[in-house]
């Protein structure tokens, strides 16, 4: 396996952090104390050591838009060996279960000028989806980013993104070096690394993004079906012997586990629809790397869960598992991020009561609450939590409330799932 730099791991590593920010809690919460939540989940887990961003690196600034489809955040990191400041732009991906981030990755139909990263002065206008420009005003007119940078004054910054995030680092960067080069932000450099990004834009973007940032690490997985949307996905169910089968299946060569796509099965038929959401606008990728997972052995999920049966149900299975950030850290040869110590509940004594009841909480095998977590009856906050000594267990007093619900626990890395051991009824 090759030996991949360490800006690359380290920037991979950031990536993959900001998929980790923390759901609103169930009763709902102030954008100012969600994004409080997140920034705090991300330093805890910035000083792993074990990390390739080895606890040098700490956040400085999380960027919540209103919907919470989008979020940004700044890592500093060390210092370079003059001595100037370096600090990293983490834009974050698609959050499969956010509806507002899957319809700007869909939204491909439409191309609009993209002003606001300038424009080459012998070419027309660069443009961009209608999902990337929304996903881009999110961040840069929702967020206070730009107040931020000019606070900070970096001299690197690295634009850093995996997935959406990918996609949004290269319409972020050009808009950011727009702004240096009209004197609004003081910038040495920006460097732009992106990971498993979709295309934002035309061929002018791209060509000009490559102008821009002739230095750019854009790195994808060559199994990997989100960097193929949306200039080349037209492409992969055509005949598997005039191009390499995706997936290769056991009899190819390299083999694979299949399921493949082509022309006349149901995997095929799905992509080429996926593909006609562009509305005949072509998309061009920016200039990117020799492609991950290119040399033996190759990453492949080998085995599929038991409910995905159907050839379809397998093909998304293996593009979920291509697409995943540790998939990325482990074929760059980085440490992978442990899973966030997201609450769990295993069971709540008693199940049924009223305004005033006191439940204990109990947390699931192996786990431990830790001291910042907060207690839901259902979308109501307890009326107070007390954490044991240890994470051994929690003592919420019930909110006034109704019907059954269930109890869940938030800290700053998420949400207890919804489960049968966290039923309350309460009682008249």
């Amino acid at each position: 396996m090759p030996d991949y730099s360490t800006t690359t791991k380290i920037m991979m590593t950031l990536a993959a952090l900001a998929s980790d920010g923390a759901d609103p809690r169930p009763s709902g919460e102030a954008r100012d104390q969600h994004a409080a939540r997140i920034k705090q989940g991300i330093a805890a887990q910035l000083q792993d050591t074990a990390l390739a961003t080895q606890g040098q690196w700490s956040v400085t600034w999380v960027g919540l838009t209103e919907d919470d489809a989008n979020l940004a955040y700044i890592a500093q990191g060390p210092n370079d060996r003059d001595g100037n400041s370096v600090y990293a732009l983490v834009l974050r991906g698609t959050q499969m279960g956010d509806l507002m981030d899957q319809l700007e990755d869909l939204q491909v139909g439409q191309l609009h000028d993209f002003f606001s990263g300038g424009k080459p002065p012998t070419e027309r206008q660069p443009k961009i989806s209608k999902g990337a420009m929304e996903a881009f005003k999110e961040i840069t007119a929702g967020t206070d980013l730009q107040q931020q940078l000019a606070k900070l004054k970096p001299h690197t910054l690295y634009v850093v993104g995996h997935s959406l995030g990918g996609a949004m680092a290269t319409t972020v960067a050009l808009y950011l070096q727009h702004q240096v080069s009209a004197g609004k932000l003081p910038i040495a450099s920006i460097q732009p690394y992106t990971f498993a990004a979709p295309t934002s834009g035309d061929k002018v973007f791209a060509d000009w993004f490559d102008q821009q940032f002739p230095n750019a690490v854009c790195t994808y997985n060559k199994y990997d079906l989100v960097p193929n949307a949306w200039a080349t996905l037209w492409k992969l169910p055509l005949d598997p012997l005039i191009h390499q089968p995706f997936y290769p299946g056991p009899n190819d060569n390299p083999p694979g586990p299949g399921p493949t796509a082509d022309l006349t099965n149901d995997i095929g038929v799905l992509l080429v629809a996926a593909a006609a959401l562009t509305n005949g606008n072509t998309y061009v990728q920016p200039t990117r790397q020799p492609p991950l997972n290119n040399e033996s052995p190759l990453q492949f999920l080998e085995s599929y869960t038991a409910p995905a049966t159907a050839p379809v149900q397998q093909f998304l299975e293996q593009v979920g598992y291509q697409h995943w950030s540790d998939t990325y850290l482990r074929l760059l040869n980085a440490p992978q991020v442990p899973p966030p110590a997201v609450p769990a509940v295993a069971s709540v004594s008693p199940t049924s009561g009223n305004w005033g009841t006191k439940v204990t909480i109990l947390p699931a095998s192996g786990s431990t609450f830790t001291s910042d977590c907060v207690v839901d009856f259902g979308g109501f906050a307890a009326a107070s939590q007390t954490v044991a000594p240890g994470g051994t267990s929690i003592t919420a007093v019930a909110p006034l409330g109704f019907g059954a619900v269930d109890i869940r626990v938030t800290n700053m890395f998420g949400t207890s799932a919804a489960g049968s051991g966290d039923k309350f009824t309460f009682t008249f």
